[in-house]
């Protein structure tokens, strides 16, 4: 049941996550980041947001809301700690994730929750673009998993200048390295993490491509989800 009829986070300790994108569709690539952050953060929960308007993306790029808010649904439907979320549209509605992170601190607030925010790691090249991204990057955990095959880069080359001090780096570590590096960080202060959780190759591109050309997209997404999309030609194709 999504956010927007389930009222409170949840009790005291309680660690959330919050994987959002505009999954077009949603596909293994998001699944296996959102289970390794959760193993590696000890999340209680992760709350897939489904973005309604992206700021970042023109409106003929995407399918409805209504398609996409369903495909998270049927791909995290066998997981009980992988919740579908709709907090964009609860009042007041907005497409801007300082906005989308200011109602669940909220809610979080009431029960002493930790909120860490989990992206891909290309977000970090459009992060300065972000509304108010300084605000947004010192107030609240953020996790960026780097795609298989991303180059190098500086921090202070991607990130405002008051960011850039809260990164911890954490690629060149196994995961028990970074369990253990995790655990020292102060639990008060805020952390930009940056990790590598061996993520699939797979892009939503390259799904949409695919399903247009009639090719199979088995390998890619969940099989409910292939068969949504398949059953009602989203992406054009046979």
């Amino acid at each position: 049941m999504p956010d927007i009829m389930r009222g409170k986070i949840g009790p005291a300790g309680f660690r959330l996550g919050v994987l959002g994108g505009t999954f077009n569709p949603i596909h293994f690539g998001h699944l296996h980041v959102a289970r390794s952050v959760q193993k590696l953060f000890s999340l209680t929960e992760v709350r897939f947001v489904v973005a309604a308007n992206p700021p970042h993306k023109p409106p003929d790029a995407l399918i409805p809301l209504m398609h996409r808010y369903a495909m998270v649904s049927l791909a995290t439907a066998g997981e009980p700690s992988f919740i579908p979320s709709l907090v964009e549209l609860e009042t007041q509605s907005s497409s801007f994730l300082v906005d989308t992170m200011s109602k669940l601190a909220r809610q979080a607030a009431q029960a002493d929750a930790v909120l860490y925010f989990i992206a891909g790691g290309d977000s970090l090249l459009e992060v300065k673009s972000w509304r108010d991204s300084e605000k947004l990057l010192t107030s609240y955990n953020f996790i960026f998993a780097i795609r298989p095959g991303a180059g190098l880069f500086n921090p202070a080359d991607v990130l405002p200048p008051k960011a850039v001090a809260r990164v911890c780096d954490l690629t060149g570590l196994g995961r028990t390295g970074m369990r253990h590096r995790i655990k020292e960080q102060v639990a008060a202060d805020n952390r930009i993490y940056i990790v590598n959780v061996g993520a699939p190759d797979i892009s939503a591109t390259q799904i949409r491509r695919l399903a247009r050309a009639g090719k199979p997209i088995r390998r890619a997404v969940p099989g409910p989800v292939r068969e949504y999309i398949d059953k009602l030609h989203l992406y054009g194709g046979r």
